[in-house]
This record gives C-alpha cells, sequence and structure tokens, in this order.
C-alpha cells in the first residue's frame, strides 16, 4: 500500500497519528523546500529517522554533546567509509562513548529530526507500506503521541517566535546590566550571551554550537524576553519562499541548472537577504562555473589571520575558514561540516578564487601536504 500527498491537505499530525493508530509498518518520506527525511515506523512506533540535512547527522549531535571532538569524528568516518561499519558502533569501539550514551543521543537526533519537520513551510509525502530503511541504522522504537504533542506545541512556540526573531540574519546582542541582575546564569544561557558579539547573526550561532534551529532561537527568544539580550538587526524575509525553493530544489537535483538559476533569482530579486536562496544560487553558480573540486587537497589559508577577520565572509565561509588548518583535506573539512557537500565545494571554491585560500597536494603515505615537507 503507498498513499502520498501535500503536507498542507493532511498535517504531520494527521499523518502520524494515523500511523500510530494503524499499527503501520513501513517509510514514511518527507520532502521539504530544502531536505528530504525517512521515518521508519514497526506495528505504529517509530524505529529510525533518515535526514538529508548535514546538520541533522549523528555526528553533528555528538559534537554539539561534547562527547568527541571533530578530529575524532573525522577520523570515525574515514573508518566508517572503509569498514562499513556505524558510527556508533566505531566509537564505542575505541571506548570514546558508551553504547547507552549513543542510544540516549540518537534518540535526541530522531525527536528533533520530526520536530523540525513540524516546522516547514511547504512539504509533500510518501507512504509505503513495508518498505525497509535507506540504511544501516541502530533501531528504537518510540512512541508517536509524545512526539505529535511536543511538535504542535513548537509549532505554535515558533509562531511566538517568529515575531520577535525573524531570521537567521538577525544580529542580537548582549544587555550586561540585565545580565548582572540575573547571575548565575543557566551553562546554555551563559554560552550563548559570551557568544552574542553585535556581529554573529543567529545562523552563525548555530553553526558554531551545532544546536537545532528551534532549539537556539527558543534561547535567544527567552533571553529577549528577559531584558537579557537585544535585537541590533533584524533579520528575516516577509513573504514565505518556500514553495520556490522546492521548485529550485528539485530543478537542481535534475540537473536543470539555469532554470534553478531562474527560480532562484526570482526569490532574491524581492528578497535579497534570503539566506537559503543566496545559498543555493552560489551553489547552482558554482556547478555552472567550475568542474569540480578535487577533495584530497589541502587548503591553507593565503592572508593573515588579522586579514582573514577583517574579511566580509557569511557564517558557512567562516566555519569552513576556521577549520583550515593545513592538516586536513578539503574531504576531511566535507566530512565534519554541518551543510552540504555541494555548498561546501561552492564555499572553497569562491575562496579559493578570492585568494582567501590556496591548495596543496597531500604527499604519498604521509599526512602532509608535500608542500610542508
Amino acid at each position: 500500500m503507498a498513499l502520498s500527498g501535500d503536507l498542507a491537505t493532511m498535517s504531520l499530525e494527521d499523518l502520524l497519528q494515523w500511523l500510530a493508530v494503524g499499527k503501520k509498518s513501513g517509510a514514511l518520506e518527507l520532502r521539504g523546500a530544502l531536505h528530504t527525511k525517512r521515518v521508519c515506523f514497526h506495528e505504529g512506533r517509530i524505529t529510525s529517522v533518515w535526514s538529508s540535512d548535514p546538520r541533522e547527522y549523528l555526528g553533528q549531535y555528538l559534537l554539539a554533546f561534547h562527547r568527541i571532538t571533530e578530529d575524532q569524528l573525522r577520523e570515525a568516518l574515514a573508518t566508517q567509509e572503509d569498514e562499513q561499519q556505524l558510527l556508533g558502533r566505531i566509537l564505542v569501539n575505541r571506548q570514546l562513548i558508551t553504547e547507552a550514551e549513543v542510544r540516549r543521543i540518537v534518540q535526541v537526533k530522531i525527536e528533533e529530526s520530526i520536530y523540525d519537520t513540524f516546522l516547514w513551510s511547504v512539504g509533500s509525502f510518501e507512504y509505503q507500506d513495508g518498505a525497509a530503511p535507506h540504511q544501516k541504522s541502530m533501531l528504537l522504537s518510540l512512541d508517536v503521541t509524545g512526539i505529535v504533542l511536543e511538535g504542535a506545541r513548537r509549532m505554535d512556540e515558533w509562531k511566538r517566535i517568529r515575531r520577535v526573531i525573524k531570521g537567521g540574519d538577525t544580529v542580537m546582542a548582549p544587555v550586561p546590566e540585565t545580565i548582572a541582575e540575573r547571575l548565575p546564569l543557566a551553562p546554555e544561557d551563559a554560552e550563548i550571551l559570551a557568544r552574542l558579539d553585535g556581529r554573529a547573526c543567529v545562523e552563525q550561532l548555530m553553526l558554531n554550537l551545532r544546536m537545532p534551529e528551534y532549539k537556539i532561537n527558543k534561547l535567544l527568544f527567552d533571553l529577549h524576553e528577559k531584558g537579557m539580550a537585544r535585537i541590533l538587526r533584524q533579520g528575516g524575509a516577509s513573504v514565505d519562499a518556500g514553495v520556490q525553493l522546492q521548485r529550485a530544489r528539485a530543478l537542481v537535483e535534475k540537473q536543470k541548472l539555469q532554470e534553478a538559476q531562474e527560480e532562484l533569482r526570482h526569490i532574491l530579486k524581492d528578497q535579497p537577504r534570503h539566506a537559503d536562496a543566496g545559498r543555493m544560487m552560489a551553489v547552482v553558480q558554482d556547478l555552472l562555473d567550475h568542474p569540480k573540486l578535487d577533495q584530497e587537497l589541502v587548503p591553507e589559508l593565503a592572508v593573515t589571520l588579522d586579514e582573514l577577520m577583517a574579511t566580509n565572509l557569511g557564517p558557512n565561509e567562516a566555519f569552513l575558514a576556521s577549520r583550515v588548518n593545513g592538516l586536513w583535506s578539503i574531504r576531511d573539512i566535507l566530512s565534519i561540516a554541518p551543510f552540504e557537500h555541494e555548498e561546501c565545494l561552492a564555499i572553497f571554491s569562491r575562496l579559493l578564487k578570492r585568494g582567501i585560500l590556496k591548495t596543496s597536494k597531500l604527499a604519498k603515505g604521509g599526512d602532509q601536504p608535500a608542500a610542508m615537507r
């Protein structure tokens, strides 16, 4: 049995409850403007979630919980590619984390991935009875009712948040006088306030802290409500471009790049600061203009740190540039980045073209670039 439709006509809440009450076993594929997710069920309970959004990979959650370092993740992913083992199993075998911790973080990852889908402005679904997961994964058995209730609550809360923090390009700053009155602070509040420097936008904070979009916006919203943070520059767009982004993404997947470019131009004409459309346009432009970048190249800074700090970089560009250490290859950095590989390659191409980075070849049989030996 197959069932498909639009989330505007059959809500995610109704869809999940139908699967739970009917004790369905199969796979539900959800397609949004930017990403696809696959939720697997067994007798009406959720067993696993796969997502195309790199921010929702297990490695990113392990980094967010400070359970492993970026270097440990990079090495474990290299082993996974060679040995085809689950990432969690590799880390447990290396005694970097316990199996119980992996299961706890996998459960958080599954729940957050589904909660995020409740916040989509557009999307479609397809359910296939009896379908199996895309890939091997740690299987759980989660009750749908609690997830639906929390998802619905977040939908209501998100509307309140978006009336104050209108987009990922919003810039905020701390209010020292109010903060001093509320000491001591909760650890999460203290961590975010320490990073509010009046320059970093919400999206940059989300990348650096590897926090889900809802969570960081909720924390910032609460800090704003308590008077501990103020908005310096309001971001966001007044018109929802979700449907157009969904069309552009489908065109890119079909390699119809010129048509995707035209779709994105329509969005950016009305909303020049639309972050998702701007990033997708950069990827499309890079695919049109440049051959594939050699991922085995080792990037190095071609400017001083002072010059880099003075360079106008976007959040994703700054994230990648900060991981350049003269030892890791482009492939290494891609493996730990919380965004799409194509976007990472496009960013590296731009940074090389602007003279911010240079590259060298990794020496055979070694772990240092040939030029450095």
